[in-house]
């Protein structure tokens, strides 16, 4: 994980608590209208500037789901296997999961979120 995406992930992880500690029962940004209720719906954006040059996937069985949740529900939209290419796009950090990152597996139209410790290179360096 890079140096910026570090300082990136500690900042957000400050804020959620903070935030937890004022809202207990309310979820971070990026929630349905129920309260605690987190969606899988997540702005994104295209703003890795390495976007020409695709990542392998060197792990096999990962899955590539709508939203940067799997506790949630996020459902899975495909599967990436050792050998396929990605494009990154940009990385999410969550409240409880860590970082994700929204890719698009090369040749195919099929894109999602993928937690960062599945990914080469441990994802994007891109906040969305």
């Amino acid at each position: 994980m890079s140096m910026r995406k570090s300082a990136a992930v500690l900042a957000a992880a400050m804020v959620a608590g903070t935030a937890l500690v004022l809202t207990p029962t309310t979820a971070t940004a990026g929630t349905s209208g129920e309260t605690g209720a987190l969606s899988c719906s997540h702005t994104w954006s295209n703003r890795d500037p390495d976007g020409s040059h695709p990542k392998t996937i060197t792990r096999s069985a990962v899955n590539v789901r709508s939203g940067p949740h799997a506790a949630s529900g996020c459902g899975v939209v495909g599967t990436l296997n050792p050998g396929d290419q990605v494009y990154y796009h940009c990385y999410t950090t969550t409240q409880n999961e860590g970082t994700w990152t929204h890719l698009r597996k090369n040749g195919t139209s099929m894109d999602g979120w993928v937690k960062d410790t599945l990914l080469p290179d441990g994802g994007s360096n891109y906040a969305c």
